[in-house]
This record gives C-alpha cells, sequence and structure tokens, in this order.
C-alpha cells in the first residue's frame, strides 16, 4: 500500500510539473479601429519560472496598444495570464505566430526549457457603421423643372456610379478568394521562414539566442507537420528519442547536436560563431528535403 502511494505522489508532481501554454483571442473576425484581446495563458507548477515573449517583436500586421501580466497561484498551480490589446488599421488576414516562452524553476534541479503557443489567424473586414445616422437630404426638385441635359448628366453620374460599385464588389470578393485559396505546403512554409530569418542578419549581430530560437522553431515546426506529431510542446530530451524514430539514419547524429548546442546557447549563454550558425542553417535546409512518403515506399521495398 505504501508503494502504491509513493508512485501516485511521484506521478501527480510529474503531471504537475508539466507547464500548458495556450493563445486565445477574443473572437476570429474583426471590423477596422476594433479592440483585438489576445490571452496568453500559461499553467504551471508553483516554482516554476517563465520568460515571456515581447509582443511587439513577434505579431506584425496589427498595432500592439497595451500588454500586462497577470499572475496568481491557485491549488500548488502557478496561473500566469499576458493580456495582449491590440488594433487594426487595414484588412485582410492577420497571423498570430507561435511565441516561444522560456520555462525554467526555482529549485535548481529543473532543465529549462521553450514552450511554444499556438498559431491563429483572424480576419480584418471594413463595413459601414450601421448605427450611423444619414443627413437630412433636400426635398428633390421636380423633373418637370429639370432640362433635357440635367437629365442626361444625372443619368450618366447614375450609370458611372452603379458600374465603379459593381467593380469593387467583384474586385473585393475576388481579392477574399485568393486570400482564402492562398495555402503553403510544410516545405514552402520553412523554406520562407529560413528566408525570413536569413534577412534578420542574427549572426551578424552575434544574436546567437534570437537566431537558435527561431531556428529550432522552424525544424521542429517543419517536422511536426510532416510527420503529423505534436513536437514543438516537447522537451529536447523528450523529443530526440521521437526523432530517432522517425527521421532517417543519415541525419540523427547532426539533428542531436544541434539540438543540445541550441539548448546551451538559449538557456546557458553559450556563444556560437558565424561558421557554426551557417552550418547549422545548411543542416536545416538540407532536412527540408526530408520526404516522409519516399521513406515508407523504401521501407517496403526493403521489406
Amino acid at each position: 500500500m505504501k508503494r502504491i502511494l509513493f508512485f501516485c505522489l511521484i506521478a501527480g508532481s510529474l503531471i504537475a510539473g508539466n507547464a500548458k501554454v495556450g493563445l486565445t483571442v477574443n473572437k476570429d473576425q474583426f471590423y477596422i479601429g476594433d479592440r483585438i484581446r489576445i490571452d496568453l495563458k500559461i499553467t504551471a507548477a508553483e516554482k516554476q519560472m517563465f520568460v515571456l515573449p515581447k509582443a511587439e517583436e513577434w505579431i506584425t500586421g496589427i498595432q500592439i496598444l497595451n500588454s500586462s501580466v497577470d499572475q496568481k497561484i491557485k491549488k500548488d498551480l502557478k496561473l500566469i495570464n499576458m493580456k495582449i490589446e491590440a488594433v487594426a488599421f487595414d484588412t485582410g488576414f492577420v497571423r498570430i505566430p507561435s511565441m516561444p516562452v522560456i520555462a525554467t524553476d526555482t529549485t535548481g534541479f529543473g532543465q529549462p526549457d521553450t514552450l511554444y503557443s499556438t498559431e491563429k489567424f483572424i480576419y480584418i473586414s471594413s463595413i459601414l457603421d450601421s448605427s450611423a445616422v444619414p443627413l437630412p437630404l433636400n426635398p428633390p426638385v421636380p423633373l418637370a423643372l429639370m432640362t433635357w441635359w440635367e437629365l442626361l448628366i444625372a443619368l450618366i453620374l447614375l450609370s458611372g456610379s452603379a458600374t465603379l460599385l459593381v467593380l469593387g464588389i467583384r474586385h473585393r470578393r475576388n481579392k477574399k478568394e485568393q486570400i482564402e485559396e492562398y495555402w503553403e505546403s510544410p516545405k514552402e512554409k520553412a523554406e520562407h521562414l529560413l528566408q525570413e530569418l536569413v534577412q534578420k542578419h542574427y549572426p551578424e549581430k552575434k544574436q546567437w539566442k534570437k537566431f537558435y530560437l527561431e531556428l529550432t522553431f522552424i525544424v521542429r515546426d517543419y517536422l511536426e507537420n510532416i510527420y503529423y506529431m505534436h513536437l514543438k510542446e516537447l522537451t529536447t530530451s523528450e523529443l530526440i528519442p521521437v526523432l530517432k524514430e522517425n527521421i532517417p539514419a543519415e541525419y540523427i547524429d547532426r539533428v542531436v547536436e544541434f539540438f543540445q548546442f541550441a539548448d546551451l546557447v538559449k538557456f546557458a549563454k553559450g556563444v556560437a560563431s558565424e561558421e557554426q550558425c551557417a552550418e547549422h542553417f545548411t543542416l536545416a535546409e538540407n532536412m527540408m528535403q526530408i520526404d516522409p512518403a519516399n521513406e515508407d515506399g523504401e521501407e517496403e521495398r526493403n521489406s
């Protein structure tokens, strides 16, 4: 009986120690000028500490107005709520990317790790305010008082306005359909993110931590999308056994070394070099060539 209680206590402590990160938006569709409320919620053990992301550095396309953090303890759990208020001044889709949360604890025994929030998309619309009161109009001039050329000008203006209105509605509808139909494959998305990373010139600025934060996220996101597994929530020690079961053997040693070195830079203030950054960037580019369909075909042929 004592052994059962002991194992239950251990299991409970492990479950309680797993931090959970969630991101919610108060709604999916907004109008220009609406207040957008974004909540980044973290549930973790009481002794865990977190380094929260700066919303202005990650969220683009909308104007960040305010960012505040509420924290409370409830039943030995730490509840952290990062409230972000923003506003949009343009129409179209806005992407709220996954943001990194660095977790550690005050005991000195836990290993620091990076958690990521979920990715969200919202759409900004633009319509006339239905509550607006129209200005009073003067009584119309009787048609009998209008000459033939005044009637002709009125008809030309009315027909021109109707044509412009129809063309505007069609253009807006086509634009919205094109936005909704656009989709990137996992490889295209990863290559697009790698191009953006190159343009930030982190290695040249010796900003090693930012470089490896974004590069490890891109690799995790790509592998998660092609293998249909949740990898971004795993720690490095949990991630490596999963990768060994899935990715080709030729990448195993280099991928393990890459994630372990990245943890040193991100959490232990390790110093990298431009050559190491270039080597790991090339490894990430090569991993974008992994095709799970081809691997399955090779396994069937070998069997």
